[in-house]
């Protein structure tokens, strides 16, 4: 596929690499002020995503920044995982829990996927991206999976397993940041917890049972949307310090950037239902 016949391709790879960019914000505000090194090494990694994002600007096709780009991306993957096995271990300090780490490392691996499938090379294994299920994961830019008929069913569970992994991950690490004062938003973001995890294993044990995926789509479409309600209320309440206590102890960027990454994953399930509507 060639990315400069496709604008949709290109608006994808934008927001993976705003999403990238965003990580190595994250990791390097979140390092001890002894961990200098690595405050240094994650704001290169900013730096190298922000020059790649520039480049893509100014390059008309964009072609030729996917092997770079591909690159880039494993690096920084080998960084995360780096960086998650020091935290949990005790050797590297900072303020960000070793499965938050883990997590976005998780996502520049399924980022990585889709490169993969669009300029050709390996792409993660299922495995390697903590779904159920053996081989290589289905990985595929947006614009690429109408054309995938015949992987549908691999296709389907693979982003269902993927995404509802990662939004009922991002309600628990919402959970931890509440102060005192905000147990209203803690309890209701802990229910949102709950009720996609519920979703997560009953789409597993329909996966299991060798089931169709297709009922789930409109389900996850439903409760996604929703999940994005609270989300942008709780981001709203922030910036406008209308929560109680003004501030909570967490970026009001990383609730956007949960916000993003919410609505990709409704844009890739309305992908699905209209390819089975």
């Amino acid at each position: 596929m060639d990315i400069q016949h496709d604008l949709s391709l290109r608006r994808e790879i934008d927001f993976w690499v705003e999403i990238m960019k965003d990580h190595a914000r994250f990791m390097r505000n979140g390092f001890d002020p002894t961990e200098e090194f690595l405050f240094n090494e994650s704001d290169e990694f900013f730096r190298r995503f922000n020059f790649l994002t520039g480049q893509l600007e100014l390059e008309h096709d964009g072609a030729g920044m996917l092997l770079p780009l591909q690159n880039l991306v494993l690096d920084f993957i080998d960084f995360k995982g780096r960086v998650a096995a020091g935290i949990r271990d005790c050797r590297i300090l900072s303020i960000l829990p070793a499965e938050l780490v883990d997590h976005i490392r998780r996502e520049a691996l399924f980022f990585f996927g889709i490169l993969a499938r669009v300029k050709g090379g390996p792409r993660p294994s299922r495995r390697e991206l903590n779904i159920p299920g053996e081989g290589t994961a289905s990985t595929a830019p947006q614009v690429l999976i109408p054309r995938l008929q015949g992987e549908f069913r691999e296709i389907a569970f693979d982003e269902l397993f993927f995404w509802l992994q990662i939004s009922f991950e991002h309600a628990g690490v919402l959970a931890l940041y509440f102060r005192p004062g905000q147990e209203p938003y803690m309890r209701e973001t802990l229910r949102w917890e709950r009720r996609i995890r519920r979703l997560y294993n009953e789409v597993g044990r329909a996966f299991r049972a060798s089931r169709s995926p297709k009922p789930f789509i409109p389900i996850s479409i439903a409760i996604m949307k929703q999940w994005a309600v609270f989300l942008q209320r709780l981001f709203t309440d922030l910036v406008r310090c209308t929560i109680p206590g003004r501030q909570m102890n967490v970026w009001p960027r990383l609730i956007d950037h949960m916000i993003r990454e919410n609505n990709y994953f409704i844009e890739i399930l309305e992908i699905l239902q209209r390819m089975r509507g």
